[in-house]
């Protein structure tokens, strides 16, 4: 039997290969659908993603659903879900991953409407970690409030790297739909070139997320951050022109300097709000602020 849509062979209840037990349907976009399953054989809920079966003779979907499956599994990271296994299930292309619970970014933001400095910072240099790990291998060039989720522990997940760049035998997919990613978020070189980016391009995504973690909407030309928050330190501004910058070549040189940077600005914040240096602080107020920068590691 040939699958037409989502509600023909993946409804809750019904059972994928013999294996897998269809439980809800948590994720769905113009690829495909995810779902929440559990797998008979080793008794753990997983996280099935499918891509649509009107996609299956579309060679270019194909390749890039194949592509997202050899590049997590090439990445080995905590902030990257782990994939499991791989099937063609009545001409259904599928795969198993971790079942994670959270909110993405996007939902988080829309509940909060603008998250506290200490709040975005701390999410934001995690995702950073993740990027570093991740740009050894590929590009994700799909960076969004909706391709990262927040776990209860607040440790952070990336997802999606359908859309990523990887230099081996997927190279000339990168010119099939030259439009990839959400136009909001992505670079000036990537609206020209989609397929002769490199990691800068994450980089200015991850400014433009920043902005909005802070100010509920995306970066509106010729206002800066402070425009909107006054509260914040003034070098914040600095910081995001020099993320958002038009040329590659002034942005940050790499994700683990965005990171330090960031956390260098908040540092320099906190410690202006308590109105002593680091170094004489009060034992609490110290306390605090290195309290902030372990649990920003022990989620990593």
């Amino acid at each position: 039997m040939q699958r037409d849509s989502a509600t023909t062979q993946f409804q809750p209840g019904s059972v994928v290969g013999g294996r897998y037990d269809i439980r809800a349907l948590i994720g769905s976009g113009g690829m495909g659908e995810v779902y929440l399953a559990h797998d008979r054989k080793t008794n753990q809920d997983v996280a099935l993603k499918t891509l649509h079966g009107k996609y299956s003779a579309n060679r270019a979907a194909v390749s890039r659903f194949v592509r997202e499956v050899t590049l997590t599994r090439q990445m080995d990271h905590p902030g990257i879900v782990r994939l499991h296994e791989t099937h063609n299930w009545n001409g259904t292309l599928l795969y198993t991953m971790d079942y994670v619970e959270g909110k993405t970014l996007r939902r988080w933001l829309s509940e909060k409407k603008r998250l506290d400095f200490g709040s975005a910072v701390r999410v934001l240099c995690l995702v950073a970690d993740v990027l570093e790990h991740a740009h050894k291998i590929t590009i994700h060039r799909d960076l969004s409030p909706e391709n990262i989720m927040v776990l209860a522990d607040g440790s952070v997940r990336l997802l999606d790297f359908g859309l990523a760049k990887l230099d081996d035998k997927f190279k000339g997919l990168t010119m099939v739909g030259a439009n990839l990613g959400k136009l909001m978020y992505m670079a000036p070189e990537q609206e020209l070139d989609a397929g002769a980016v490199d990691y800068r391009a994450d980089l200015y995504s991850l400014g433009v997320i920043l902005f909005e973690l802070l100010v509920g909407r995306t970066p509106l030309p010729g206002r800066k951050l402070r425009d909107f928050r006054p509260d914040l330190p003034p070098e914040i501004d600095d910081f995001l022109k020099k993320a958002l910058a038009r040329r590659p070549d002034d942005r940050f040189g790499s994700a683990r300097e965005f990171r330090d940077a960031l956390l260098q600005l908040y540092k320099l914040h906190t410690t202006r709000e308590a109105g002593v240096h680091i170094a004489t602080a009060s034992p609490g107020i110290a306390a605090r602020i290195r309290g902030f920068f372990r649990r920003i590691l022990r989620a990593r």
